[in-house]
């Protein structure tokens, strides 16, 4: 049944995954997260603060819901569009495509501001620092334990005769 077809007070019983769902079967095309959330709220005549109130509500159930699939960059449609296999490469495709980007830019040198190379320059020095403290603690711990170990063993020697 197409959204047209419902009445004002239909739509407003129909809950926001079902007009979501025939939104997307209706129009054939899949939609912008934000996009969607905005016809939907349309179709239900409901208000700005309505729709901040439900907007990670509806995004849970589109989640959840096995008839929607989102295929990267916040847009969703129907999975019964897509085979299982090609939904998992498109998602996979997108998410490489930037790991890539950002793995070419490090090995390059690049950083997307030069503030953000100078705090990784001073986190790895912090970091050098507490491992050199952590490792000339370790040695004088070292130290102290087999002091202990030979006095314990010239304790209990003395015991035995």
């Amino acid at each position: 049944m197409s959204i047209k077809q419902y009445s004002e007070a239909q739509l407003k019983e129909l809950a926001m995954i079902e007009i979501a769902y025939e939104l997307l079967k209706e129009n054939k095309t899949s939609y912008n997260y934000h996009a969607l959330l905005k016809l939907v709220a349309e179709a239900k005549g409901l208000s700005e603060k309505q729709v901040k109130e439900r907007i990670a509500h509806l995004y849970t159930e589109m989640s959840m819901d096995g008839r929607f699939v989102n295929i990267g960059d916040n847009n969703w449609a129907l999975r019964s569009w897509y085979p299982f296999d090609q939904t998992e490469e498109e998602l996979s495709q997108t998410n490489r495509a930037r790991k890539k980007k950002r793995d070419e830019d490090e090995e390059a040198g690049i950083f997307e501001d030069e503030e953000d190379f100078d705090e990784f320059e001073d986190l790895e020095d912090e970091l050098d620092e507490l491992a050199s403290e952590e490792d000339s603690d370790l040695d004088e711990d070292d130290d102290e334990m087999d002091d202990d170990v030979e006095e314990d063993i010239d304790g209990d020697e003395e015991d035995d005769l």
